[in-house]
């Protein structure tokens, strides 16, 4: 086992200090887990994005309806960043991971629009995976005036990388919308959980266990043998015909060797692939934006690769 950067084991003790009292949250009804992991993420200290202007919309024309938010740069637009956040399809949204979404468009001078999408166990696979692709599909539309011939990305972390690379499928198969990139950060692309990095990285210092990934995918898609559907059991999908992708590879994660194996995946299929492993990261740690120069230089090198493909 590798070992954890010191500054993001600083970070992973803030979020364990903050949350010591919570009861575990597959032990608690959806509303009060999502109000407690909010609760935990609102300490986190707010980096300075200066200029970045965000406005919220909802969207009535998807089912269920969805609300989203767009965060506007400063500077000169110079991309579109439609973002899933993480959460294993249950917990977070955009307030959560509102830090990340600003700095990407102050620092990337990107318009960013973050998709609160559906969760489980309200609403299972595909709901989310629907509405994801219908809102982004109408938004490029309604947007046309801002966005224009800007480039087109889509990125997640986690559950939402997942998400991503799903949403660009089903957009590759009806060719609703051209996408300039995917950014890919320790997503989930198997589930089985059954991956050696499992066994090395599951234990609370690394900020995603086993039995919560577990739980994550049981609340997510109930019944079992629909888990290894390849619009998420991603492993076993048709991944030809892709935009280029960067995946952002967290060392010490559970999730690290299903994140090489979908790296390899694409690129057999004949896509443009980036890997990038960060040592001595955990999973979550491009959150640690405020406090580990780790997770600063991932965004550096996720934002110059969108700037690379645009």
């Amino acid at each position: 086992m590798s070992k954890i950067d010191p500054e993001i084991a600083a970070f992973r003790r803030h979020m364990a200090d903050v949350s010591r009292d919570f009861p575990p949250f597959e032990t608690l009804p959806p509303e009060t887990a999502r109000r407690l992991a909010a609760q935990g993420r609102a300490t986190l200290p707010n980096l300075p994005t200066p200029g970045v202007i965000m406005s919220e919309g909802k969207m009535k024309s998807v089912s269920p309806p969805m609300k989203y938010r767009i965060y506007r740069p400063a500077g000169k637009i110079t991309g579109v960043l439609f973002y899933l956040h993480g959460g294993g399809w249950t917990i977070f949204g955009v307030d959560t991971h509102d830090r990340l979404t600003r700095a990407y468009a102050d620092q990337g001078n990107l318009l960013v629009i973050a998709l609160d999408y559906a969760l489980a166990p309200e609403h299972v696979f595909p709901t989310a995976l629907h509405q994801i692709t219908d809102a982004i599909s109408t938004l490029a539309k309604d947007l046309a005036g801002d966005i224009g011939t800007l480039p087109l990305f889509l990125g997640g972390d986690s559950a939402g990388a997942n998400l991503s690379l799903a949403t660009a499928l089903a957009l590759r198969d009806t060719r609703a919308l051209r996408l300039n990139g995917l950014l890919l950060s320790y997503g989930v692309y198997d589930s089985r959980c059954e991956n050696a990095s499992f066994d090395a990285y599951s234990g609370p210092e690394y900020m995603l266990t086993r039995d919560e990934m577990v739980f994550f995918w049981k609340r997510y898609i109930p019944e079992a043998p629909s888990r290894t559907h390849p619009q998420a059991h991603l492993v076993a999908a048709d991944l030809h015909a892709l935009p280029p992708c960067f995946l952002t590879i967290a060392e010490c994660d559970v999730l690290s060797d299903e994140s090489h194996a979908i790296a390899h995946h694409l690129q057999e299929h004949g896509n443009d692939v980036k890997a990038r492993v960060y040592k001595g990261a955990t999973h979550s740690f491009l959150e640690a934006l405020d406090m580990a120069t780790l997770a600063q230089t991932a965004i550096k090198d996720q934002l110059e690769w969108i700037a690379s493909n645009s």
